[in-house]
């Protein structure tokens, strides 16, 4: 039994010991600026005002990051029909919005979209 419980104590010994001094690797990173994430699909109609305007050239993108793709662009003097707005995970407001001159639709820097005073759309959820 002594010699039995030895083994199985090295065995464990060994097995802790493999972990301790093994190389640990991290699972894949996960896209600080996933363009594909869900959340970004989400994007109910909720807000009817007229407060809001295109800056010149704003890049409507596929979802909230600079490095997403451009789907159109919004101009001053084309419409704009805004949804809602959500947060990305660097902390950047994004909203939700249709050119309604051309028909393109996604998302768009706050930043980069003009109101008349300081009004964010409520969250898209």
């Amino acid at each position: 039994m002594k010699r039995s419980m030895r083994l199985a104590g090295a065995a464990a010994m060994a097995a802790g010991a493999l972990v301790a001094v093994g190389p640990t690797t991290a699972g894949p990173a996960a896209a600080a600026n996933d363009c594909t994430a869900p959340r970004w699909d989400v994007h109910p109609d909720l807000i009817s005002t007229g407060t809001f305007s295109w800056g010149d050239g704003t890049a409507i993108r596929t979802a909230g990051y600079n490095d997403c793709t451009i789907v159109g662009r919004g101009y001053p003097n084309q419409g704009i029909d805004v949804h809602c707005s959500r947060q990305n995970d660097n902390g950047v407001w994004w909203v939700y919005a249709r050119n309604t001159s051309t028909g393109k639709a996604g998302w768009a820097s706050y930043s980069a979209v003009y109101t008349s005073g300081s009004v964010l759309p409520p969250r898209c959820s």
